[in-house]
C-alpha cells in the first residue's frame, strides 16, 4: 500500500498503540492517516463501518494503492506558554505527575483552583479547549496536542492520547483565529507538495476545533476550499483524535513517523 486510512473507535484503548500496531504490521515509515468516530460528544459509543456490517470497538483500515499522488497537511495552531515540564508519572494517556506534582497543578497554577476544578466537573470541559497539553516530540515544528478529558480526585489527568513517561510537556494555548489560520496552512502545505490541483481531498478535523469555532466552524472548511479551488471535491468528518505524519511527512518516506493527535486538521489530497 502507498498509504493506509485508519478508521477506529474513539473511545476504546490507546489510540497510540493502535498507530504502533499498525506500524509494526506494516512497516515504521508507513504512511497512516485517519481519524477516530465520535457519538457527538456524548462519548458513550461509536460505531465503524465496512461494506454491510457495523461495528463498535474496531480498528477499519483502507489500503490506497496503484498510481497516484497524495499529499497530507498536519496543523494545529497552538503555542506553548509557560516553562516546560517533565512527566515523572504516566500509564497510557492517563497523566499522573508532572514534575513530582499532581498532574492538575499545572492548571491549578495558571488558572487558580476554581477554574481548575471545572475539569473535575465535566468530560472535555471549556478550559481544555483552548488549553490542552503539548508533547514535544521528534521530528514536528509543532507540539503533539493532549486534550485533557477529566481529572480524578487524586488530580491525574485522563488525556485524547498516550503521554510517554520522560517526556517533556507544556501548557498550550489557542484560540478561533489561530486554529483557522492553522487550517490554512495545511492545506497549503499539502498542496505544494502535491504540485498539482487535487481530485480529492478528506478532511479529519477534531470535534475540540468544532466546539471552539463554534458559529466560525464554517471559516475553517472555507479556508480550505479557497486554498484547493471551490470546485474540488470535498468530505470529511469530525473526529475524537486523528492519525497521520508528524508535521506531514510523506515526501521523504523515511522521515515519515506516523502518529496519534488531538485537537488538530489533517488533510490527505489525492491527485492522478
Amino acid at each position: 500500500f502507498k498509504l493506509l486510512m485508519t478508521l477506529i473507535d474513539g473511545l476504546s484503548g490507546n489510540g497510540s498503540e493502535v498507530v504502533r500496531g499498525i506500524l509494526d504490521v506494516f512497516g515504521k515509515n508507513s504512511v497512516v492517516v485517519g481519524g477516530s468516530a465520535g457519538d457527538d460528544a456524548r462519548y458513550k459509543e461509536t460505531y465503524q463501518y465496512l461494506n454491510d456490517d457495523v461495528f463498535s470497538n474496531t480498528v477499519v483500515e483502507v489500503g490506497f494503492s496503484g498510481s497516484f499522488k497524495y499529499a497530507v497537511g498536519v496543523k494545529h495552531g497552538w503555542i506553548p506558554i509557560g516553562i516546560p515540564m517533565k512527566v515523572t508519572k504516566s500509564e497510557g494517556s492517563v497523566l499522573h505527575e508532572l514534575d513530582d506534582k499532581p498532574a492538575i497543578q499545572i492548571y491549578e497554577d495558571y488558572f487558580g483552583e476554581g477554574e481548575a476544578a471545572k475539569l473535575k466537573e465535566k468530560v472535555l470541559a471549556e478550559l481544555a479547549l483552548s488549553y490542552p497539553l503539548g508533547v514535544k516530540v521528534e521530528g514536528s515544528d509543532e507540539l503533539l496536542l493532549r486534550a485533557p478529558f477529566f481529572v480524578d480526585k487524586k488530580g491525574s489527568i485522563t488525556c485524547g492520547g498516550e503521554i510517554p513517561e520522560g517526556a517533556e510537556v507544556r501548557l498550550m494555548i489557542g484560540s478561533k483565529e489561530k486554529a483557522i489560520d492553522a487550517a490554512r496552512s495545511a492545506a497549503t502545505r499539502a498542496l505544494e507538495q502535491l504540485g498539482d490541483k487535487p481530485k480529492a481531498v478528506l478532511i479529519f478535523n477534531c470535534h475540540v476545533r468544532d466546539k471552539l469555532l463554534l458559529d466560525k466552524a464554517g471559516e475553517e472548511i472555507a479556508v480550505i476550499q479557497d486554498t484547493i479551488g471551490r470546485d474540488v471535491p470535498l468530505a470529511g468528518f469530525y473526529t475524537y483524535a486523528e492519525q497521520a505524519p508528524l508535521a506531514g511527512e510523506v515526501r521523504n518516506i523515511e522521515k515519515c513517523k506516523s502518529d496519534f493527535h488531538n485537537e488538530t486538521v489533517v488533510i490527505l489530497m489525492l491527485g492522478d
